[in-house]
């Protein structure tokens, strides 16, 4: 009976003096998403500056590359600008209802790719009706008194007008707009968020640019005013 309570004493001490092993393995929803091979790299806040329009983006956007989602999706320019656009909005609405300043990279995934999903069907941002005119109203380089003189003019009777910010994102124009009451003259906006370091060719460029003829490719375009202080926006 004795030798019986050595051997479970014996035991006892061998499991009490095994080293424990703890687990290395990342959480699935920690690792990397795989993602991030098609994004850029994101701009310092000091450069996070439109010298243009002379003023701070209200947000830091997530540009891409285009090169990469071309050789891997086989996206056109279009789709390109509107997956950036789309996803940017998404982010700007998640991080609007969450306390969290940073996506996992499951989350990142999944925005990526439900996001890639909807452009590849055919969803766009902006749904224009059947005209054959717009006209790019650049919202920093007019004044607010000057912007809704012209668009309470006769100017736009038969062209539509586009409303495009060098600083603002969808959202914050949209409130910009609703404060200053011209949420109700039906205006279409582009934001910071289309704009883009490469060409509608692919080719990585400097700065950040929209190819307006491109976008709009089955449109008359204009821009308002002459855009002889941004480059931003241009018609190639």
């Amino acid at each position: 009976m004795k030798y019986l309570n050595f051997l479970v004493l014996l035991g006892l001490i061998s499991c009490s003096n095994t080293p424990s092993v703890r687990s290395t393995e990342i959480p699935s929803s920690y690792r990397t998403s795989g993602v991030e091979q098609f994004f850029l790299a994101e701009l310092p806040t000091w450069a996070n500056f439109s010298s243009w329009g002379m003023c701070r983006k209200v947000t830091s956007f997530q540009y891409l590359d285009y090169a990469k989602l071309r050789d891997a999706y086989q996206l056109d320019y279009n789709q390109f600008i509107e997956l950036q656009a789309q996803y940017n909005e998404r982010l700007e609405n998640y991080f609007r209802n969450t306390t969290f300043k940073f996506l996992k990279p499951v989350e990142e995934a999944s925005f990526f790719s439900n996001t890639l999903e909807q452009v590849r069907a055919g969803i766009k941002t902006i749904k224009l009706p059947n005209v054959k005119k717009i006209e790019v109203i650049w919202l920093e380089g007019t004044t607010t008194v000057e912007l809704k003189k012209v668009l309470n003019s006769d100017r736009y009777n038969e062209v539509l007008p586009v409303i495009f910010s060098s600083c603002h994102s969808k959202q914050s124009l949209a409130q910009y707009l609703s404060g200053e009451g011209m949420d109700s003259l039906g205006i279409y906006g582009i934001s910071a968020e289309w704009l883009s370091a490469y060409s509608s060719e692919g080719n990585l460029d400097i700065g950040l640019r929209l190819d307006l003829k491109k976008y709009f490719e089955d449109k008359e375009v204009t821009i308002y005013p002459t855009p002889k202080m941004t480059s931003e926006i241009f018609l190639q």
